[in-house]
C-alpha cells in the first residue's frame, strides 16, 4: 500500500470492528514505521544532546535490570491471545469471564511486582559489578525513575491481549505509537532544556502513563472483574510460570551481555544498547510476532503455519542482516554521528550493531518457535532450551570477554551463539512432535 493508501486507511478506519492479517500487517506497519522513526529521534536525541557518559550506562543499566520484571507484563502478549482466542471461540460470554479474570490477575501481579522491585533493589543492584561509583549511582536513580513505567506496563499488555485477539490489531498499535512519540517529545524537550540524563528515565513512565491511559479508553468495555477458579485457569497460571522464563530469554540475554559490558569501561552498556537498538530495526518495524500469534493460534501450532513465516522470514530478514553486518560503520556516523556523539562513541557502536545483525534473523524465530509450543500445551521441553540458552550465552561471554579479549563483539557473538543453539534446538524438537516421535510433556 501507499503512503496515501496508509493514511487514507487509518484515518477511516473503525477501531471497534474484527480486521484481516494481511490488512493489520500493512497498518501496523505503517504505524511501526512512523513509530519506530520517532524512537530513533528520540536516541538521536539523547546522542545529539548528551553523548555516551557514565549516566547513560547507569540508564540503559537500570532498564535492563527492571527487565527481569517486564517478563511478566510481556507474557501477556503470549499467554494472553491464545486463551482469549479460545475462549471467543466458544462465545462471548466466555470471552468476557476470562477477561474479567486476567484483570484481576493483572492488578496482582503489578502490585506484586513493585513491591518485588523495591524490596530486591539492593540485590539487583549488585548485578552490574564492574560499574564505577558514578555509573552505579545512575543506575540506581534510574531504576527508581523507571518503576512507574514497569508498573503501567501490565496493563498496556493487558488490554493489547485483548485487542489482538479480537482481531482490532491497529487499536493495540496506536497505542504504542502514542507511547513513542510521547518519549521522544518529552525526551527532547527535557534534554533540550535541562541537559540532565534522568529526563530519559522520566520520559519513559510519562510516555507509558499516556499510552496506558488511551488503551484503557479503546479497550473500555472490557473493563471489569471475574474471579473464578476452573481447570482451565489453572492451566493459564501455569503456562504463565512457564512462559515467563521463555519469554524472558530476550531480556535475560541483555542483562547478562550489560553485565559483562560493565567491565568493559565506560561507555560500553550505552554502545550495546545502541547497537541492539540498530540491529533490531526491522523486528521493531514488522511486529511479526504480535500477529502471527493469532493465525498460529488459529491454525493450532501447525508446523506449516510455522514453516510459512519461517520462509519469510529468510527471504525478508536474511539479507538485511548482511547488509547491517557489512554497512554497520557508514549506517551509525549516518544516523548518530552528530553533536555530542564523539568518533568514539560512532565505534563503539558500529562494532555492537556489526556482531548484534548476525542474531537479526533469529530475533524473529524465537519468539514465533516458543510460541507454537505454547499453542500446543507442550511448554517443559522447550523451557529446557531457554535455560540452555541463557547458560550458553553467559558462558560464551565469558570465554569472548575474558579469555579472548573481544570485548564488545564477543559479548554480540556471545548472543548469537545462544541464539544458535535455542533456535535450531527448539524447531527440531517441534518437528519431532509433529511426527508424534518425541513426546513431550
Amino acid at each position: 500500500m501507499s503512503l496515501s493508501q496508509n493514511l487514507k486507511a487509518l484515518m477511516n478506519l473503525n477501531l471497534k470492528r474484527e480486521e484481516k492479517v494481511l490488512d493489520a500487517i500493512f497498518r501496523s506497519s505503517f504505524l511501526n514505521l512512523i513509530a519506530r522513526g520517532f524512537g530513533y529521534a528520540k536516541h538521536l536525541s539523547i546522542a545529539i544532546l548528551l553523548g555516551f557518559s557514565s549516566q547513560t550506562d547507569g540508564f540503559f543499566m537500570a532498564l535492563s535490570l527492571l527487565g527481569i520484571f517486564l517478563i511478566f507484563a510481556d507474557v501477556f502478549d503470549s499467554i494472553g491471545v491464545p486463551q482469549l482466542v479460545r475462549a471467543r471461540l466458544e462465545g462471548e460470554e466466555e470471552f468476557k469471564k476470562l477477561a474479567g479474570f486476567l484483570m484481576i490477575f493483572t492488578m496482582l501481579l503489578s502490585f506484586s511486582i513493585l513491591s518485588l522491585s523495591l524490596l530486591l533493589m539492593p540485590l539487583i543492584l549488585k548485578i552490574p559489578a564492574g560499574f564505577s561509583r558514578d555509573a552505579f549511582q545512575s543506575t540506581e536513580t534510574s531504576y527508581l525513575l523507571l518503576i512507574p513505567y514497569v508498573f503501567l506496563n501490565f496493563y498496556f499488555h493487558h488490554f493489547g491481549a485483548l485487542l489482538r485477539s479480537i482481531r482490532r490489531f491497529t487499536a493495540y498499535f496506536i497505542g504504542e505509537f502514542i507511547f513513542s512519540i510521547s518519549t521522544f517529545l518529552i525526551v527532547t524537550l527535557g534534554l533540550l532544556f535541562l541537559r540532565d540524563y534522568k529526563i530519559i528515565p522520566i520520559s519513559l513512565s510519562l510516555a507509558q502513563l499516556l499510552a496506558t491511559v488511551y488503551m484503557f479508553y479503546v479497550g473500555k468495555e472490557f473493563l471489569h472483574v471475574r474471579f473464578y477458579l476452573d481447570d482451565q485457569v489453572k492451566k493459564v497460571l501455569n503456562h504463565f510460570l512457564q512462559l515467563s522464563f521463555l519469554y524472558g530469554v530476550f531480556h535475560l540475554y541483555i542483562l547478562v551481555d550489560r553485565a559483562f559490558a560493565s567491565y568493559l569501561g565506560e561507555k560500553a552498556v550505552s554502545a550495546l544498547a545502541y547497537g541492539l537498538l540498530l540491529a533490531s530495526i526491522p523486528k521493531g518495524v514488522l511486529k511479526l510476532e504480535n500477529i502471527a500469534i493469532t493465525s498460529l493460534s488459529e491454525a493450532k501450532g501447525s508446523i506449516e503455519k510455522l514453516n510459512f513465516y519461517i520462509k519469510k522470514i529468510i527471504l525478508l530478514i536474511l539479507p538485511i542482516s548482511v547488509l547491517f553486518f557489512l554497512f554497520s560503520w557508514y549506517l551509525t556516523k549516518l544516523l548518530f554521528g552528530y553533536g555530542a556523539f564523539s568518533h568514539l562513541d560512532i565505534d563503539l557502536t558500529a562494532e555492537a550493531f556489526r556482531f548484534y545483525s548476525l542474531s537479526l534473523p533469529f530475533m524473529f524465530l524465537w519468539p514465533l518457535i516458543y510460541r507454537v509450543f505454547q499453542i500446543r500445551e507442550r511448554l517443559n521441553a522447550v523451557s529446557f532450551v531457554a535455560i540452555l540458552g541463557v547458560i550458553a550465552n553467559g558462558a560464551a561471554n565469558y570465554v569472548f570477554v575474558f579469555v579472548l579479549h573481544l570485548g564488545i563483539a564477543g559479548i554480540c557473538l556471545g548472543t548469537f551463539f545462544a541464539s544458535i543453539i535455542i533456535c535450531s534446538t527448539g524447531y527440531q524438537l517441534l518437528r519431532r512432535l509433529n511426527d508424534d516421535q518425541l513426546p513431550i510433556t
